[in-house]
């Protein structure tokens, strides 16, 4: 069995069966060819340790730590299948996989959302710009809003794992949403749509929309949709907000990917610095 058909075999036999979002799917068709690329699509059972480093050495060229953890971990995902199903191959368990480092989250100010706001193109712009930062939702989760999905200001999605979460938006932002359904005249169902083609905008145009509104604004740091989802929890926090519920808002499965944002909003702790250090 060949590389390319090991990774198909587990994709087939089990992906499919948990029914993986479509960027999960992606992800593991990336990593099928670049190990192919780095190594050749030789037999599974032949595959070594050497070249798996040999495959991680282009990879540190190229990528941060945690990407390469993402990488692995997929590659030993496959062969832990295939040692379920006594195909020979390597121990995946033998296959180490590096720590993950901690990251501090890109963010920008309530003051930086207020400028992309007053400098959008559309009321549409406006309106996608103040939904994404008030609900804090991903921009998976954004794509599949529909009209009348938001009512009296709250509305549930369906996030990472297939779990459902109530979310909600400020009183600005269902002005605008109120203001630009009623200047539509379209059929779509959808949220928000393209301008050109009045369907349900793509990922990359809402990307886009975010990209251009902040350079309008005057904003140095490049900013996405997940910058605003970033935004809203450093928010949240800065204010005080109880960490259990901000989880509970983002949709993290563990409280520890959450206290990636007290990096920067620890208050407490600032508090006490500047009350028990001296010069």
């Amino acid at each position: 069995m060949k590389i390319s058909e090991a990774f198909d075999l587990y994709r087939h036999d089990y992906m499919e069966f948990r029914i993986e979002s479509i960027r999960i799917l992606e992800t593991h068709e990336y990593v099928k060819r670049r190990i192919i690329q780095s190594v050749g699509d030789k037999n599974i059972s032949k595959l070594t340790f050497d070249d798996i480093k040999s495959w991680l050495d282009e990879l540190k060229k190229e990528k941060c730590q945690n990407s390469i953890r993402n990488d692995l971990t997929r590659l030993r995902t496959v062969l832990k299948y295939l040692n379920l199903r006594d195909i020979k191959c390597i121990k995946a368990d033998l296959v180490a996989i590096p720590k993950r480092t901690d990251t501090v989250p890109v963010f920008i100010t309530a003051e930086d959302v207020e400028r992309m706001i007053d400098n959008a193109y559309s009321i549409r712009n406006r309106f996608v710009i103040s939904l994404l930062y008030s609900s804090g939702i991903r921009l998976s989760e954004f794509i599949k809003l529909n009209r009348g999905d938001i009512q009296n200001r709250r509305f549930t999605v369906v996030g990472k794992g297939g779990k459902a979460r109530l979310c909600f938006i400020d009183e600005r932002t269902e002005t605008l949403m109120n203001t630009y359904l009623d200047k539509r005249h379209d059929a779509s169902p959808a949220l928000v749509v393209s301008n050109l083609h009045h369907e349900r905008m793509t990922p990359t145009n809402v990307q886009l929309l975010v990209k251009n509104t902040a350079v309008r604004a005057g904003i140095k740091k490049k900013v996405t949709p997940h910058t605003l989802r970033h935004s809203f929890a450093t928010n949240f926090l800065q204010n005080n907000g109880n960490i259990r519920y901000c989880q509970t808002l983002l949709g993290h499965a563990s409280l520890e990917t959450t206290m990636k944002y007290t990096h920067v909003t620890d208050c407490d702790l600032e508090k006490q610095y500047k009350k028990f250090h001296s010069i």
